[in-house]
């Protein structure tokens, strides 16, 4: 797991010297879309508790609040927690290795562009720990860049240190997920002058 470590290392460095930049970042609208999508699931079951993982400065998170949801968010940088609080969000700086908290404590769980920086020798652990936290039939939003297989250092990134990331193709991140999710929804969507595409996953914790 030292890889891990030294990866998380300097995802913290990073995000927390970008926590301005996030928060002043508007979202862009295919972004606000994927929220609308999981609040129409939300709204249908009638599910409150949600888990952001990897909040970022909590502008997500704002808007799920907004619409009725109690929001919890984590991230692996203090920066980020503090723009989550400010914006009256529970925060927390933690990591997807170890969600401090109970079993079956939240409706809902939301990852976007979250996950891909964990390394693939730790995604299983990953979403096992996902899968814990989540209510019976509870429901698992998995977005990431993808389409394509890359693990490692991006090299132009204009983070500072650059971050680590993983893509997987589409079928592959359809197989791993569905080891502890039953895959409800499956799309991608094109992202302009960038070669990977973004992979959307509605996910439903299964009963095995």
């Amino acid at each position: 797991m030292l890889i891990d470590e030294g990866i998380k290392k300097n995802l913290r460095l990073s995000y927390d010297k970008k926590g301005q930049y996030r928060e002043e970042s508007e979202i862009q609208k295919w972004k606000l879309a994927e929220i609308d999508k999981v609040l129409g699931y939300m709204k249908k079951e009638d599910r409150t508790s949600l888990l952001d993982l990897g909040s970022g400065p909590g502008k997500q998170g704002r808007i799920f609040k907004d619409n009725g949801a109690e929001v919890t968010c984590i991230d692996i940088s203090k920066e980020m927690i503090r723009f989550c609080r400010e914006k009256g969000l529970n925060g927390y700086v933690m990591d997807f290795y170890n969600l401090g908290f109970g079993d079956e404590s939240f409706d809902v769980a939301w990852s976007m562009n979250t996950l891909l920086h964990v390394p693939r020798n730790s995604i299983g652990g990953v979403l096992k720990n996902i899968r814990r936290v989540l209510k019976p039939n509870g429901i698992f939003y998995f977005g990431a860049y993808g389409g394509y297989n890359f693990e490692g250092v991006w090299e132009d990134d204009f983070y500072n240190p650059k971050r680590f990331f993983t893509f997987y193709g589409d079928s592959e991140i359809k197989e791993i997920v569905s080891k502890y999710f039953d895959v409800i929804e499956f799309n991608t969507i094109p992202i302009e002058e960038r070669e990977v595409h973004y992979q959307s996953l509605i996910l439903r914790k299964n009963t095995i």
